[in-house]
């Protein structure tokens, strides 16, 4: 009889794992959803205007910039999160720039003459309050489910958002009525220990003058 018992390892590929970057730094809830690069084909575009061009200078100064490009592709990395977006730059020195999912308001896809032939794009992403693109994740591969990905992670993190905040504004709302019954109880006990302090000094005055009208009368003749 075969055994057709599947493989440990083909269940557990179905979820694709991802290892943190050096460069990267996540809080304890945090999970990387995906990692991309801009794909190194994205500088034929470059390379091809650039021999067209070698008939004049300009072409030759084109052709120069393909290493400094080629080094840019290869130290920029693009990572997706359930709570952030990073892009990590820089061929010299590194930066990093980073977007919350639940800042993002908008999201672009494009793809020039070069991404048709060789399947990649770009995504723009713009935030509340930016006049244009806040980030973007420049000549990637399959970029329109990229696209996808980040916008469903997106609405997903400001639902999440929304429920705890409505969460936490009935937990609120709960805890002031008890607060505010403390107040009227203190202010009910003040009023009635005010009250028992004037009754307390109203039978002492009582009780004085009652003792000072059956004193003897020391002018009372024998």
């Amino acid at each position: 009889m075969t055994d057709e018992t599947t493989p440990p390892d083909v269940a557990a590929s179905t979820q694709t794992e991802y290892e943190v970057p050096e460069w990267l730094s996540l809080e304890d809830d945090e999970q990387i959803q995906w990692i991309g690069e801009p794909v190194p084909i994205s500088i034929v575009g470059t390379a091809v205007w650039g021999l067209i061009l070698t008939v004049v200078l300009i072409g030759f100064l084109i052709l120069l910039t393909l290493p400094f490009s080629w080094f840019s592709i290869k130290n920029t990395d693009y990572v997706v999160t359930n709570k952030s977006l990073y892009v990590k730059k820089g061929v010299l020195s590194t930066n990093i720039e980073s977007v919350a999912l639940d800042k993002i308001q908008n999201t672009e896809y494009s793809q020039s003459f070069w991404g048709k032939q060789f399947g990649f794009g770009s995504i723009d992403i713009s935030t509340a309050g930016s006049s244009g693109a806040e980030i973007s994740l420049r000549n990637i591969k399959n970029a329109r489910d990229v696209r996808e990905t980040i916008t469903s992670l997106s609405n997903e993190y400001s639902t999440t958002a929304r429920q705890s905040k409505a969460t936490g504004d009935e937990q609120a709302g709960a805890t002031a009525p008890t607060t505010e019954g403390m107040d009227e109880l203190i202010e009910e006990l003040r009023a009635t220990r005010q009250a028992m302090e004037r009754i307390e000094q109203r039978l002492r005055d009582e009780s004085e003058s009652k003792a000072e009208s059956v004193s003897p009368d020391e002018d009372t003749p024998r």
